[in-house]
This record gives structure tokens, sequence and C-alpha cells, in this order.
């Protein structure tokens, strides 16, 4: 049993069954430190850390892969840190939703890299001259599925045993990278997949010796990694809510309007989906990766792309985040800003046609290019504190500016091969 924190990381505790059922009857508790945790794991802040009463999500109890008679469960906390954590961001989100008469469907798409060397060969090599798994890959090859066909059932039948909802994988561009599609499901249990999804395709490769990897650039020999989200919504009756026949582009008013909210939106919340300085890497050209809040109809160049199938298909993919993303927290922003754009009746404008990476941009309309530049935009953002409360927004802020701090505090060896001797 454990807690999704801003790093992505579940973090666990081991109970017998007769524990766990204990804890479901007279509550269970954890250290109110993870809100404040980082990738190096330290605090950004200090304070009184105590234990604080947590919320078991009974609903969320799936298999655990890699033991025998073993079950992961999930928790969040039940006290002040509720209003500052992400899984509760999200349910927040969804009761919005459910208020406006309408429930959210969703999945995730990954892009990871498998690199020919476990944790201790890249710390001894001091994680440089990285080799990738899977040399011979090519993107959608029909050899490498076939060549590493061991491999690949392996971390299938392994996602498929914990519950993932792991709808198909493909080889992507270059050795080692695999993509995944999971989903559609409901959209708390969309998150709580992609989430453990990395943890699992993570553990699953060190057992066979090598690491898996979702940074969103890892090297300038790699391409960046996705990790795309794909939303609808249904209405009461359980009808698709974005489609309409009668509409130019196949998109009922609230689509548009849902559509329009991530537009405007999506400036001023690119942290949540963007959270380390490694994520502005990858949004540069010679990538795949869109560069603006702009959508198209089926246009994977567009920060939106709209699928119109079928009524049922309808749905938006969002192209900006990472494979770095906090799943939880792209799945929160989304659904929000699109929840936002029907509360104001948001106009996303008209769909771009051609190379969306190159349509050009209003200049309040411009992403950030930064982690710290994203959290200063958050952090003003009215649209955010009426999402997701003041007390969330200054506090992810802090989360994020402290990110970006420790990043600009080392001075890498690309630096001063650059500037040593030519300053």
């Amino acid at each position: 049993m454990g807690l999704f924190d801003f790093t992505g990381a579940f973090r666990e505790k081991r109970l017998s069954a007769a524990a766990l059922q204990a804890a479901i009857a007279d509550g269970w508790r954890f250290i109110d430190a993870l809100p404040y945790w980082m990738h190096d794991e330290t605090c950004f802040a200090e304070k009184g850390f105590v234990d604080e009463a947590v919320a078991i999500d009974t609903g969320s109890l799936r298999p655990y892969p890699f033991e025998d008679n073993a079950q992961l469960v999930v928790a969040d906390y039940a006290g002040p840190s509720a209003a500052i954590t992400p899984r509760p961001a999200l349910i927040k989100m969804i009761e919005k939703a459910r208020g406006l008469g309408f429930s959210a469907i969703g999945g995730f798409e990954f892009e990871t890299i498998f690199l020919a060397e476990d944790g201790a060969s890249l710390r001894a090599k001091n994680w440089s001259d990285l080799d990738a798994a899977l040399p011979h890959n090519r993107c959608w090859s029909g050899v490498a599925p076939a060549a590493d066909a061991d491999f690949l059932k392996f971390v299938h039948d392994e996602l498929l045993a914990g519950h993932v909802a792991l709808d198909h994988h493909c080889m992507e561009l270059g050795p080692g990278c695999v993509e995944y599609t999971l989903g559609p499901e409901p959209i708390l249990k969309a998150a709580d997949d992609a989430a453990l999804f990395k943890i699992f395709t993570r553990a699953i490769a060190r057992r066979a010796g090598l690491t898996a990897s979702f940074m969103a650039q890892l090297d300038n020999g790699f391409p960046g990694l996705g990790g795309h989200i794909s939303l609808s919504l249904k209405d009461k009756s359980g009808a698709p809510a974005f489609s309409d026949s009668a509409d130019p582009h196949g998109l009922s008013k609230t689509a548009k309007a849902f559509l329009g909210g991530i537009v405007a939106l999506t400036p001023e919340l690119m942290c949540m989906f963007a959270p380390s300085v490694n994520a502005y890497r990858r949004l540069r050209p010679g990538n795949w990766a869109p560069r603006a809040a702009n959508w198209g109809i089926g246009n994977y160049s567009c920060g939106v792309r709209v699928v119109t199938t079928t009524p049922e298909l309808t749905r938006f993919e969002f192209r900006l985040p990472g494979a770095d993303t906090n799943c939880h927290m792209t799945a929160a922003m989304m659904l929000g800003a699109g929840l936002w754009g029907i509360e104001n009746d948001a106009d996303p404008g008209e769909p771009v046609t051609g190379n969306g990476r190159d349509a050009e941009v209003a200049p309040d309309a411009q992403l950030p290019t930064s982690l710290e530049e994203a959290a200063r935009r958050f952090a003003k953002s009215d649209a955010a504190r009426a999402l997701f409360g003041s007390a969330f927004v200054d506090h992810y802020a802090a989360w994020c500016a402290a990110e970006a701090a420790a990043f600009h505090a080392h001075v890498s060896a690309f630096e001063r091969a650059r500037y040593l001797e030519s300053l």
C-alpha cells in the first residue's frame, strides 16, 4: 500500500492481509513528507513532519505481478496534505465533472527507451555513453519484435498480470525505443495504470538486467519521448459527449468548449504536465513533439490531435506531455482545463492544417520554455487557483522552482567545454 508523489513514485509499505483489513477498519497513517519529496530523495522545504491520516482507495486494489498472492492498493492523504498532492487534485476534477453531468474516460501512451545496462553499470559510467538495448530496432519494425519477442512478451505479460490496461505496443524511433498504449479506462484508473506502468516497466527491465528510461530527452542521440493522454467525456446517460455529426468537424458544442479550455489554459498550466527541466528539451526542432497549444483534426503535429473516427471513438489526444509526465497531474490538468472551457464557453479557434509546429501563435499563447517560467506563470494563474485551490498552486509552484534551482546549481561538462576557454 502506498501513495503517489510529485515525482510519480509510488511510496509504499508492505502489509499483511490482516494488517490491511485492520487499516481499512481503523485507519492508516503515513508521514506528511511526500508533498515535499524531490528526485534526489531530499525535501525542498523543512517542517515539523508528522504522521497524517490517509484514505485507502479499496477500489484501486489490483494484483501485484512480482510476488505470489500479493495485491497492491493506493492510498491518499486525508488531512491537510490532500490539498497539495497530485491524485487528490485529479479526484477533485472528476467530482467537478460529475457535478457538470459528465464522466471522463482516458488512456496514456508512452514511449520508453530500454538501455542495455543496469543501475550499477549506469553509475559506473556516470550516466554517460549510454548503450541502447534492441540496437537493431527501427520505427514500426517487424524484425525487432520478432527478434526480441521473449523480452517484449515478458514485459507485456507482467503488465497484464498487474491489471494495467495495455492495449498494444509497437517499436518506435530508433534503438531501444518501444511505445505502449494503455486504456481506455475511467480517468482515475487510467492515471493509476499509467503511473504503475512506468514503475512496473522499470522494475521489469531491471529484472532483465536492463534499464527503462522515461526521460523526455535522454540524450542528443536519442529521440524525445512522449507521454500523451487521450480523453473523452460521456454524459449522464453514458453517451459520447464530444460527437455531433451535424458539425463540420464532427464536434459537439461541449467538445469545442472543452477543447477551447485546453487551448486557453495550457500556457499557464504547463508545469502540471511538464514537471522537469528535462521536459522542455524535448519541445524543440528535430523532435516529433508539437510546440504549441493548437489543435487539428487527426494532425500529429498539433498540441491536441482531435480524433473523430466514430462518435464512440471521438477523443482529444494531448500530445505536449513527455514520458516524464506525472500521470495524475496531467490528467487533472487536461480534465480541469477542459471543464473550465465548458463553464466559460471557450472558443478553440479554427483547426490547424499543415504543420502545426510552424503554425503562427499569438504572443499571449506562447508556451513557457523552461520549468521556472512555467512555475511563475502557474503561480499567477487565476484559473489554476479556481480549479485546484491556492494551497495547491502555491505549493506546486514552489516545488517546481526548487527543482529548477537544483538543476541550475549544477555546472555540466558541456558548459565547461563551451565556455571555459572562450569567455
